[in-house]
């Protein structure tokens, strides 16, 4: 993915925590919980942009667009709200949008054309808290209960 994503593989920390609790070792058998992480994740950040609110529950900063139409801020079209996805690359996960300008509105910065520069603040709708972390790992004792 080109834009920014979120990459949660079996070695990232909070899956590894759980995992080092549990003394697992054999990733491979997780595909259907890998699914379900990435379909968790893809509906938090859809949640995050619908409510109007960061990854982290703060609230977005309102762009000037989406002001004068009394509208929302990054979904006016949905386009940027359709293109997050999740993939399953190896034993991982990855959730992000292929959208260059997903970049931009997630870590903000200035963009414009010459002539016409002016700077975004960061509106990041992807990203893991502690509730996040303590939801995959309730997802995955759930899941090594269910193959007991």
């Amino acid at each position: 993915m080109t834009a920014p994503s979120l990459h949660l593989g079996f070695d990232s920390a909070p899956i590894t925590r759980h995992l080092a609790r549990l003394a697992l070792l054999d990733a491979r058998r997780y595909d259907g919980l890998r699914r379900e992480i990435g379909e968790y994740m893809l509906g938090e950040v859809q949640d995050a942009l619908d409510g109007q609110k960061l990854f982290d529950g703060k609230p977005m900063p309102q762009s000037q667009a989406a002001i004068d139409r009394a509208g929302k801020t990054l979904i006016a079209k949905h386009h940027l709200y359709d293109s997050y996805n999740y993939q399953l690359p190896g034993l991982d996960i990855e959730i992000g949008s292929p959208l260059a300008y997903a970049r931009i509105h997630h870590y903000g910065g200035e963009t414009g054309r010459p002539g016409h520069r002016f700077t975004l603040p960061a509106r990041p709708v992807l990203g893991m808290t502690a509730t996040h972390e303590q939801r995959l790992g309730d997802l995955l004792i759930a899941d090594i209960e269910a193959a007991q």
